[in-house]
């Protein structure tokens, strides 16, 4: 089956009747506010890598005694209570990544013989042309010809996807009732 969907090639592409426009609120902002929008996001951003670099510089710095500027904010003693955590957080990474392998195997050991989904049997050519009340030449020719040309609607009624949504016959029940109230018919 996966080597026919590779070499299948659809002579009527696929369109899909969506359009992102209607889903996006746009709203009309003054320019000001746009600018001052820009400025504290590259701001907050600025201040997070500035963040960022220097404690990756921080640390590189203490552990080979390089000399590290202090600021109003960054200092030493910051760099090395960050340092403390980030050896905290390593040591619980660590033990969570344990607990999984043995989580892993504990599972693998208890559920990994059991074989408990029950498959149905393929389908043969005569439950689908019994299906879809279709000769069964007709269904061989389906399955193996590239372009099939349908003149009517093979999908049965009880299917589903054949017959009508309920969802839009309740909707236009509605509609209905909406019209005759508003327009006292």
């Amino acid at each position: 089956m996966r080597e026919n969907a590779d070499s299948f090639t659809n002579p009527l592409p696929q369109k899909a009747d969506y359009d992102l426009e209607e889903h996006l609120i746009y709203g009309k902002q003054k320019g000001w506010k746009k600018v001052l929008e820009w400025i504290f996001t590259i701001f907050a951003w600025g201040l997070l890598l500035s963040y960022v670099i220097y404690l990756v510089y921080g640390m590189l710095a203490v552990k080979n005694g390089w000399y590290l500027p202090e600021f109003t904010i960054y200092n030493r003693e910051m760099v090395m209570e960050i340092r403390k955590y980030f050896f905290f957080l390593f040591i619980v990474l660590l033990v969570v990544i344990v607990l999984l392998i043995f989580w892993k195997n504990y599972n693998r050991r208890r559920f990994g013989n059991l074989h408990r989904r029950k498959f149905r049997p393929p389908v043969d050519n005569k439950e689908l042309s019994d299906m879809f009340e279709l000769d069964e030449q007709m269904v061989e020719k389906m399955q193996n010809d590239r372009y099939i040309l349908l003149e009517t609607n093979i999908v049965p009624e009880n299917l589903g996807i054949g017959g009508k949504n309920p969802k839009e016959d309740t909707y236009e029940d509605e509609k209905e009732e909406h019209h005759k109230r508003k327009y006292n018919l």
